[in-house]
């Protein structure tokens, strides 16, 4: 077993432990030590140089590479979105619904990674956007009233606010069912990773603050099933 130092990002210092533990989850690891240096103990380090919010591992700087991919007004930024694919625990082999698709953004970090992807959205138009991007299935659909076969590895979207919505429903109504659905389509063990704006709370799962500017801020939970 190696040791491996991970310095974290402060920035967004709770996402960033998740991320950690996320992905150290994802390889295996044994964690030794919590904090702005963390230190795991695995059989391979690279695990943690797809992270979002980490900077080095034993030393090395992490490199951040852009994804050269056509984008939405509502686009998730990629280093968030690879994020939450890392919060996801997601894996080579996995079964992802990104349910809230737009261009692909979570989708495409997903792929990257080597998960099999279902990206679902309400938007014909987005979806369009997303085919040229992706090699996912996609397929128009309410993420409050999918229809699938199979259970998923993980469930992971950003749904989208206020005007940039086109959901009947108001938003806390809208994240509600979204999670109840979402969490009926995850197999045991499997994760939970969305957001949504600070001022819609949901007290009882897990979740970090992410200030974005101004006066902006978005929760992300992260949901073990």
């Amino acid at each position: 077993m190696k040791e491996c130092r991970v310095v974290l990002g402060k920035r967004f210092f709770c996402l960033a432990v998740e991320e950690a533990l996320g992905l150290g989850e994802v390889g295996n690891c044994e964690v030794v030590d919590l904090g702005e240096v963390s230190v795991f103990k695995c059989e391979d380090c690279s695990v943690f140089k797809r992270a979002a919010l980490a900077k080095s591992v034993n030393g090395e700087r992490i490199r951040k590479e852009k994804p050269h991919i056509e984008r939405l007004t509502r686009s998730l930024d990629y280093l968030t979105a690879k994020l939450f694919i890392n919060l996801a625990r997601v894996k080579i082999g996995d079964y992802v619904w990104e349910p809230f698709v737009g261009a692909g953004a979570v989708a495409y970090e997903a792929e990257k990674v080597g998960a099999y992807v279902v990206g679902g959205d309400i938007d014909i138009k987005a979806l369009v956007v997303a085919k040229r991007n992706l090699s996912s299935d996609l397929v128009q659909c309410d993420a409050t009233m999918p229809v699938f076969r199979r259970k998923f590895d993980a469930v992971v979207g950003d749904p989208p606010y206020g005007r940039l919505s086109l959901s009947t429903l108001d938003i806390r109504a809208l994240l509600t069912k979204f999670i109840e659905s979402a969490l009926t389509y995850i197999r045991r063990g499997g994760y939970l990773v969305f957001a949504s704006p600070i001022y819609y709370d949901f007290p009882s799962l897990k979740s970090c603050v992410m200030y974005i500017h101004g006066g902006l801020y978005r929760v992300v939970y992260i949901v073990k099933n």
